[in-house]
């Protein structure tokens, strides 16, 4: 039996050789976009300076997908500006992307590249399949948003390299264990010195926050304001900075989606600042459900359109998004 079982495994492997792309994509699920190739030029780029992220798409045939125009940043690098793509008829009627990014990195060494989120869903009866830019996908009903399936894509890594000026200083911009920075050799002495320091500085602390609970048992102290009045008053006063209409419009954005991030930890403990805008609406999502959630996402999109993308909305847009995260606010329900 072991011939023949040689000969079936054989005969099946020339089969699969064989087979042209379009074939073996109609046995699979194929997902509505695949990385094809990627490189960066520099190869090696330096640490803290943008440098372009070319990027090859496959794009599933029969969708309309939404191509960003900004990438997902990850913990050590991050998408410095606007980028560009062109499109082009690929096999077996997909499309293939061209697409060119500017990315930054600010760790040396190797790092994960930024990721590339894309929103996709199959083409209605009639509508003609394709790509569309991320501002069409700003214009999406709540209705049609709902319908669009998200797609994260892996980019893969780079090397970043010591700037040729600071060559030599590594340790000046990398982290470095304790021993290297506080030294080796640690006398007897000193350990029982800076033992005593702490010990005499916790109880000076313990003392300080007993006298303060005792003044705001006494009445003394004003009681705490519940998150939401908090989250409430900060928007207030950034609204009245002007911030949105001096030029500073996306500082405007960044600390008003921050307010409603610190109150979403504040719900949600485990929910990190270091979460993407899609991935808190998502939580949100199933937090607080889609009617009250979906009334917010325009509002979180056009922050980050903001923030990565160089988009600079007039005043009055800027204070109707501030409208929606502070009505939302309000309209929480007490958990």
């Amino acid at each position: 039996m072991k011939p023949l079982a040689l000969l079936w495994t054989a005969l099946a492997a020339a089969a699969v050789a064989g087979t042209s792309p379009g074939t073996v994509s109609a046995f699979q699920q194929a997902p509505p976009v695949r990385l094809v190739a990627f490189t960066n030029e520099p190869r090696e780029p330096e640490f803290g300076r943008v440098f372009e992220l070319y990027l090859t798409l496959r794009f599933a045939p029969g969708i309309v997908a939404f191509v960003p125009d900004t990438l997902i940043p990850d913990q050590h690098s991050f998408s410095a500006g606007r980028g560009t793509w062109t499109s082009a008829a690929g096999l077996a009627d997909s499309v293939d992307v061209q697409a060119t990014y500017p990315v930054m990195g600010f760790l040396t060494g190797g790092i994960q590249l930024p990721w590339l989120e894309v929103w996709s869903r199959p083409a209605a009866s009639g509508e003609t399949p394709g790509l569309r830019g991320a501002d069409e996908l700003a214009r999406l009903s709540d209705a049609e948003r709902s319908m669009l399936q998200r797609t994260l894509v892996e980019i893969g890594g780079a090397l970043i390299q010591v700037p040729k000026e600071m060559q030599g200083e590594e340790a000046s911009i990398d982290p470095r264990p304790p021993a290297d920075v506080l030294g080796g050799n640690w006398s007897a002495w000193l350990v029982a010195a800076m033992i005593v320091s702490a010990t005499a500085t916790l109880l000076l602390a313990g003392m300080f926050v007993t006298s303060r609970r005792a003044e705001a048992r006494s009445g003394d102290l004003t009681v705490a304001l519940h998150p939401r009045e908090e989250a409430l008053r900060e928007l207030d006063r950034l609204l009245a900075l002007g911030w949105h209409a001096s030029g500073r419009v996306a500082e405007f954005y960044d600390a008003t989606t921050g307010v409603l991030r610190r109150l979403s930890e504040v719900q949600e403990p485990e929910w990190r600042r270091a979460l993407t805008s899609t991935e808190l609406v998502e939580r949100m999502h199933a937090r607080w459900g889609p009617a009250s959630v979906e009334r917010l996402r325009p509002a979180i999109w056009s922050a980050e359109r903001v923030k990565f993308g160089g988009r600079r909305p007039e005043p009055k847009t800027a204070e109707a998004d501030w409208s929606v995260v502070r009505d939302w606010i309000r309209e929480l329900p007490a958990s």
